[in-house]
């Protein structure tokens, strides 16, 4: 057969040649033919088990693995086939949930531990298993992963070992309770192992439990002496607990074992200096500095050491080296801002301290940035933000330590100790028992003068008396702080009568304090800060000359005298008060406003009629366009001259509100603020007005003029435990919100460099008593804006910028009409271009021109039960912002508010994201336009 195929080629190959080569057919080729049959055996079992192992997709390995099995019941390869395919389902699972689909991923979890062969051999628990809880953890499956790390204990319960994993797994995500609990398995399955019981240490120091924690790892270290992380976990604790002079013993022993072990020179450089040897600490802080120049850690532990004992200057030094090497570090940013509190600088202190909410959220951060502002006088925004994290019981302060752990002590101080003790081990705290107890007393005034319910005037005088008393230089300002929020809450008015009269003579010791402008303009620079705040800036204290400020203290005092008379029903004593006031206070500034504003009341209550709608007319007219108060105007000129003209002539045509009164407004009882300049004061009745215009003028008020300050803007540096395992980023809670005079210009000219860190820069400079004329919960009122009175001073505001790496935007291409009705139908079909209901109506779009939603955080964290967060939302094509719709995945839980329109940017909106419940979770707000949308995942912890 060979032969004659040869045969029958040359053959061929003879006519082939005497044709042309380019009718050159090509021959069949038969490969079945030439090549003899081959027989091959069967696989054995073991080349199968290869076979079916070396399988690269995930899948299917699993179906030929599970093939194998069913094949080879009896195989020695059965353990190992199992394994694998727990391996490969984890595997499998793992990119399912990379790429989003949770649900399916977590069902292959479940399955991986529900067919793992018991007991679960120590590599496929080790390399697969043990990971599922923390990877379940990360991508926002909290409850997922919490039933699936149940569904892994009991099945492991009888392996210390595995428990122990387990634990761990509790002790990273901070989850105290649970990790003390699975720590207390694995040891009571195996009491000799020191690693349990270095684990069970762990737990209860991030639960906040120092004695217990320093009794576990004695034990450890009982269990294995050689043990180094026993012995420094046992220093830590001694520090902490201020047995500093056993802890310096513990760590010498470390370092004669390793010179280099740079956390034992740390502790005991901070230990000798709490033991009080400072020349001895100071000599070893500069051989350890030496040797670790960036050891921001040590930097900061001293800081806070000499800030604990006024040493204000040292204290500034080496927190500001600290947060050059690590400014994300809260516990620099604490010791700074103790540091310039003992300098006398609370303000400064305060900048310092609202920074460092970027970098962490837990109590002790809030008490302390209570303290600055009590120091220097914000007693309204201390109070505010103080309640959210504190509350008070019976006898007792509560609050969430480290935003998880529950727990009660009689005192703020002994309460924030925990955490300090558990973070940096350092016993005695920077501040003071005083300083303590009033912010306590602060918050139990506040308590009973905002209760729903009466409140018994017998028990707000003794939270009063808790407040203000002292011999302190600031006792002054508790004084008529208590006094105006008495009088703004209508409660106790006998009380604040008496707090102005013992605050009368005493204002000149009330300009000694630290930082006096911001005490004496405190209520109003109070709306101010809280809008910067909200846009991630600050507004810095304008400096005020000291003659001023004594004007405006004065004032203050006649003032709330003249108001607590007035609420008494005593007309004729509180027009003199307010008389006196006026007479002090700066010509037209936002005090004199409202001791004008207020002297009309008390004139209309009194009888004068005249003269009261001069006082109104003399402080609306000067003030900002208020409905309200114009309606109180209007009123009273018409009941006065029977008609409203020559009104507008009166108070300028600027001022004039829309919607005319056309009956008079009956007297109505007035709650007033302590010096707010919007509140509305109606009018006692008046008698019969008399035909004509009457514009009666009293006796001319002596003004102080005013003065202008430039003001300077001050240059400073940007969860409390430090537990060496694997912790989660946790996103800032603070508003990182950009506000530049000039429009934000596109993403692709944004050239801030990435990892920048934050600089404080000269924003924008605006008057603190200016408030928007219209809101869009109030669509009656329209007011044009014209010329506005310059106010007493001008603050300057300075933004907080982010940090966060210039956003790309794709090159756009060219489409042809063609491509784009491409593209309209798949986004049709897709669901992004259909008909979406925005404001009340349907919002239609056939050819959306593209856009795109950009926001200023794709991810956020946020506190449970009102933690709130600003995210600025921007439309990066030309696109009307005011179609955008933002819905929460669930509003009883997460609840999205649009803030009014900022910067005069017509594509820029600011929200607010906050959780309005105790529920913890990943929720979604959708932030979508006709054009365009964009998610934000909210992290609720």
């Amino acid at each position: 057969m060979k032969y004659a195929v040869l045969i029958l080629a040359l053959f061929l190959g003879q006519g082939i040649t005497a044709q042309t080569p380019k009718s050159k057919p090509t021959p069949a080729k038969k490969p079945a033919a030439q090549k003899p049959r081959t027989t091959s055996s069967p696989l054995t079992e073991k080349d199968q088990f290869a076979k079916a192992s070396a399988h690269e997709l995930a899948a299917d390995r699993i179906a030929a693995l599970e093939k194998f099995v069913t094949a080879f019941p009896q195989s020695e390869n059965r353990q190992a086939a199992a394994d694998l395919i727990g391996s490969s389902r984890a595997l499998m699972a793992e990119e399912k949930l990379l790429s989003g689909n949770a649900a399916e991923a977590v069902a292959l979890f479940k399955k991986v531990v529900d067919e793992a062969p018991l007991p679960i051999p120590n590599e496929l628990f080790n390399e697969s298993i043990s990971k599922i809880p923390s990877m379940l953890f990360r991508h926002g499956e909290r409850a997922a992963s919490f039933e699936i790390a149940k569904l892994i204990e009991s099945k492991v319960e009888n392996n210390s070992a595995h428990l122990l994993e387990l634990a761990s797994f509790y002790v990273n995500i901070e989850n105290g309770s649970e990790a003390m609990r699975v720590a207390a398995k694995a040891a009571a399955k195996d009491p000799t192992s020191a690693a349990v019981y270095r684990t069970l240490a762990l737990a209860h120091r991030i639960n906040f439990d120092v004695d217990a924690a320093a009794n576990a790892y004695a034990k450890a270290l009982e269990l294995e002496p050689a043990s180094s992380s026993s012995r420094r976990g046992l220093a830590e604790m001694k520090r902490a607990l201020g047995k500093s002079d056993e802890a310096a013993t513990l760590y010498r022993d470390l370092l004669a074992k390793n010179e280099a072990d740079v956390p034992a020179r740390t502790g005991l450089v901070l230990a000798l200096f709490d033991s009080g040897k400072r020349d001895e600490a100071e000599s070893e802080m500069a051989t350890a500095l030496q040797r670790a120049p960036s050891n921001f850690v040590l930097l900061a532990g001293a800081a806070y050491w000499y800030a604990s004992r006024g040493i204000g200057e040292k204290a500034v030094e080496l927190a500001e080296k600290a947060l050059a090497i690590e400014p994300r570090y809260v516990w620099s940013h604490i010791a700074l801002g103790r540091g310039l509190m003992a300098r006398g600088k609370p303000v400064p202190a305060e900048q310092v301290l609202v920074r460092a909410r970027a970098h962490g959220n837990f109590p002790t951060l809030e008490y302390e940035i209570a303290s600055a502002r009590l120091a220097s006088g914000f007693f309204r925004d201390a109070v505010e933000d103080l309640s959210k994290q504190f509350t008070l019981t019976d006898g007792g302060v509560k609050t969430n330590l480290g935003g998880r752990v529950a727990h009660v002590e009689k005192t703020l101080a002994d309460l924030v100790a925990f955490e300090r003790k558990a973070s940096i081990f350092t016993p005695v705290a920077a501040d003071t028992v005083e300083a303590s107890e009033t912010l306590r007393a602060l918050l139990e005034l506040d308590k009973l003068a905002t209760a729903t319910a009466a409140a018994n005037d017998a028990e707000i005088a003794v939270a009063v008396d808790a407040f203000v008393k002292g011999a302190d230089k600031m006792k002054v300002h508790r004084q008529i702080y208590a006094a105006g929020l008495l009088l703004q809450k209508r409660v106790a008015v006998g009380k604040a009568l008496e707090l102005t009269k013992a605050a009368t003579g005493n204002s000149d010791t009330g300009l000694d304090v630290a930082d006096p402008g911001a005490a004496v303009m405190a209520s109003e620079l109070y709306e101010s800060r809280v809008t910067a705040f909200r846009k991630g800036e600050y507004l810095l204290v304008p400096e005020v000359p000291r003659q001023t400020l004594s004007a405006i203290l004065r004032g203050r005092i006649e003032e709330l005298t003249g108001w607590a008379f007035y609420q008494q029903g005593n007309f004729p004593d509180a027009v003199i008060r307010l008389r006196r006031s006026i007479s002090v206070m700066p010509d037209k500034s936002a005090w004199w406003r409202s001791s004008m504003w207020r002297l009309g009341s008390a004139l209309a209550s009194d009888g004068k009629d005249a003269e009261a709608l001069h006082a109104y007319i003399e402080s609306y007219k000067t003030d900002k366009p208020d409905f309200g108060k114009y309606a109180i105007v209007e009123s009273l000129y018409l009941k006065i001259n029977g008609t409203t003209d020559g009104l507008e002539a009166k108070i300028g045509a600027e001022r004039v509100a829309a919607m005319p009164i056309s009956s008079p407004i009956a007297p109505a009882p007035e709650a007033p603020a302590a010096a707010s300049t919007s509140e509305v004061v109606q009018p006692a009745a008046v008698a019969t007005p008399e035909a004509g215009p009457i514009d009666v003028k009293p006796e001319p008020l002596k003004p102080t003029s005013e003065t202008i300050v430039e003001t300077r803007p001050t240059e400073v540096s940007p969860s409390p435990l430090q537990v060496p395992v694997k912790t989660e980023p946790v996103s800032p809670t603070v508003w990182e919100v950009e506000a530049k005079k000039e429009p934000r210009p596109l993403p692709t000219e944004n050239k801030t460099e990435v990892g920048a860190e934050p600089r404080p820069v000269e924003a924008s400079v605006a008057a603190t008593s200016e408030k928007a004329a219209t809101t869009a919960d109030k669509p009656a009122i329209v007011v044009e804006r014209k010329a506005v009175p310059k106010p007493l001073f001008e603050p300057i505001i300075i933004t907080i910028p982010s940090n966060r790496p210039a956003r790309i935007v794709p090159e756009k291409k060219n489409t042809t009409a063609g491509e784009k009705d491409g593209a309209v139908k798949a986004a049709i079909s897709s669901g992004d271009a259909r008909p979406r209901v925005i404001d009340g109506q349907d919002v239609t779009t056939d050819e959306p021109t593209p856009c795109q939603v950009a926001l200023s955080q794709d991810n956020v964290s946020l506190i449970n039960g009102g933690g709130s967060v600003g995210i600025l939302v921007n439309l990066d094509a030309p696109g009307d912002i005011k179609t955008l719709a933002a819905i929460s995945s669930s509003p009883k839980d997460v609840e999205v508010i649009l803030e009014p329109e900022i910067g005069g940017v017509p594509d820029r909106r600011l929200y607010v994201i906050r959780s309005t419940s105790a529920a913890l979770g990943v929720y979604q707000i959708a932030f979508v336009a006709p054009c365009g949308k964009k998610d934000l995942i909210v992290t609720v912890r």
